[in-house]
């Protein structure tokens, strides 16, 4: 009984005369054919791709360049809004200080206004020297209008916190002349020589050194040892005689602001 499959060995031909490895290589050749063929594709696809790959850095750092520079734009932006704002607030803060420095200047004017009328005011209310008393070259003087000795006279003086006149300077002398030549009085001074004949003192002990004496004096008729102002000029008298007399003190000064 002849076998179903009959394998044919390799060189066998087919039905129609042709060996059947000749169908085997031509089915290799395609296989390869097509297995090369696919390769140059590939290639040309790798190339493309090489070629655009410049195209694509050169954009990627471009619109990396424009992104730094936004970046950039916006900080410079930032920076300076926020140096307006500064300027602002210390042209603010100036304006502010301006405004209250002649506010304060304005207030300041207006109280000295008022403090300069307030001392006018007081000044003209102030008196440097009591009722009844005379002020001349910040000194305050009374002219009794009785009738003493010296030595009571000096006494009268002292209760009053005064002391009999003293004249230091011609001024002075002056003042009191016009004083006695008005009233036509004769006044007792604080000078005399009663502890030591001759030697003049003042009640406050000091020496006698400016002196305005009448012609003539003093000349010590009768133990004349008190000096009064009588006339233009001094003259020497008994101490127990009953003169005017000129008391003299500070003046007081006048409260200012």
């Amino acid at each position: 009984m002849a076998d179903m499959y009959d394998p044919k060995e390799p060189g066998d031909p087919h039905e129609d005369g042709s060996p059947f490895w000749e169908e085997r290589e031509i089915f290799h050749s395609q296989r390869s054919a097509e297995k090369y063929s696919g390769l140059p594709r590939r290639l040309r696809s790798l190339t493309g791709c090489l070629t655009q790959a410049p195209l694509l850095l050169m954009l990627l750092l471009i619109s990396l360049g424009l992104f730094m520079l936004l970046l950039t734009t916006l900080v410079q932006v930032f920076r300076i809004g926020q140096s307006l704002r500064r300027d602002t607030d210390h042209q603010e803060s100036y304006s502010l200080a301006v405004v209250f420095r002649e506010q304060m200047h304005s207030d300041l004017q207006e109280v000295h206004q008022q403090l300069t009328w307030m001392n006018a005011t007081m000044a003209g209310l102030c008196r440097p020297c009591p009722w009844d008393w005379t002020f001349f070259q910040g000194s305050c003087y009374m002219f009794s209008k009785t009738q003493s000795t010296w030595k009571a006279s000096v006494s009268a003086c002292e209760d009053m916190r005064a002391q009999l006149v003293i004249i230091n300077n011609t001024e002075e002398q002056k003042f009191l002349k016009s004083w006695d030549a008005k009233n036509n009085k004769r006044a007792w001074i604080g000078l005399s020589d009663q502890n030591n004949e001759g030697s003049w003192k003042w009640v406050d002990d000091t020496p006698l050194r400016l002196s305005f004496w009448k012609e003539g004096e003093p000349n010590n008729i009768g133990d004349e040892d008190c000096v009064e102002l009588n006339g233009d000029g001094w003259n020497d008298s008994i101490c127990n005689a009953d003169y005017f007399w000129i008391c003299e003190k500070p003046s007081s000064p006048c409260p200012g602001l």
